[in-house]
C-alpha cells in the first residue's frame, strides 16, 4: 500500500496540508505534487475553509528539500523539465484558486523548490532555526515553480539577485528583515502561529476576505502570467544543459 506524501488535517475553517516524506527530507516528486493538487481540488467542496496551511514533518530539520532528484534525474530534456514545472504550477494554482489565504508554517530549512513553494504562499511563519537555501544556481538551473516572480514581488530585485545568484543560506531573521517571512517564531510553534492567523481571518465575513485575497494577488502581480512563460523557457533550457546534469550527479553521489 502506497503511503500518502501529503496528509490533510481537517480543523474546520483551518485546513492543514502536511508534507510527510521524512525519509526523502520532504522532497517532492511528481506524484507528491499531484497529490497536493488533489487535496486542493477536494477542498473546493469544503465550503467552510477560511485558510490553508502548508507545513511538513520537520523531524529531519527540513521544511521541503525541493524536487526529489533521485526521481527527477531521469528528466533530460527542456520539454520534460517544463512539464515537470507545470505539475508544480498546477498544484500551486489549485491551492490559490480556493480564494483563501495560503499560509506557510516553516519548521525547518527550505531548499530550492521548497523555497519556491514557500514563496507561492501569501503569508509565511518561519521558526528561528530555519534557513532558506535558494540553490538552483548551484545545480545550473533557474527557478521553475514561479520562484523568481514571487521573490521579486516580495523582496525586490537587489535581494532576489543576491539570494539567487550566490546560493548562500538566508537565515530566518534575514528573511524577516527582507520582508520574505512575516514573522520569526520560536521552534515548534510555526503551525500554531499559522492557525492563529487563519482564525483571525475566519472572524471576518467570508465574501469580503475572498474578494480581498484575489484583489491583492491580482494587483500585485499584473505581469505574473507573462513572467511565468519566461521562467518556464529558461528553466527548461537550463535543465537540459550538461552543467545541470553533472551537478545533479555530483549531488547524488554525495547523498
Amino acid at each position: 500500500m502506497t503511503v500518502p506524501a501529503i496528509e490533510r488535517i481537517d480543523e474546520g475553517p483551518i485546513q492543514v496540508l502536511r508534507i510527510a516524506r521524512p525519509e526523502r527530507r520532504n522532497a517532492l516528486d511528481p506524484d507528491a505534487l499531484k497529490e497536493l493538487r488533489d487535496h486542493a481540488d477536494a477542498l473546493r467542496s469544503v465550503t467552510g475553509t477560511r485558510g490553508v496551511v502548508l507545513t511538513s514533518d520537520a523531524s529531519t530539520g527540513v521544511f521541503v528539500s525541493g524536487g526529489d532528484l533521485r526521481v527527477l534525474q531521469g528528466v533530460r530534456t527542456a520539454r520534460g523539465a517544463r512539464d515537470l514545472a507545470r505539475t508544480a504550477h498546477a498544484a500551486i494554482d489549485a491551492l490559490r484558486a480556493l480564494g483563501v489565504p495560503l499560509v506557510a508554517a516553516i519548521g525547518g530549512d527550505a531548499y530550492g523548490g521548497g523555497c519556491e513553494l514557500a514563496a507561492a504562499c501569501d503569508v509565511r511563519f518561519a521558526e528561528s532555526q530555519a534557513r532558506f537555501h535558494w540553490v538552483q544556481a548551484r545545480f545550473g538551473v533557474t527557478t521553475g515553480w514561479g520562484g523568481a516572480s514571487n521573490l521579486l514581488e516580495v523582496v525586490g530585485r537587489g535581494t532576489a539577485m543576491r539570494w539567487l545568484l550566490t546560493a548562500e543560506p538566508v537565515s530566518a531573521q534575514d528573511a524577516l528583515s527582507a520582508g520574505f517571512v512575516d514573522a520569526v517564531v520560536d521552534p515548534g510553534t510555526a503551525l500554531d502561529h499559522a492557525r492563529a492567523f487563519v482564525a483571525k481571518v475566519a472572524r471576518q465575513p467570508k465574501g469580503g476576505t475572498r474578494r480581498m485575497v484575489f484583489l491583492l494577488r491580482e494587483t500585485a502581480r499584473l505581469d505574473a502570467r507573462r513572467a511565468r512563460v519566461v521562467e518556464l523557457d529558461h528553466f527548461g533550457r537550463s535543465w537540459a544543459t550538461q552543467d545541470h546534469h553533472d551537478a545533479v550527479a555530483r549531488f547524488l553521489r554525495k547523498a
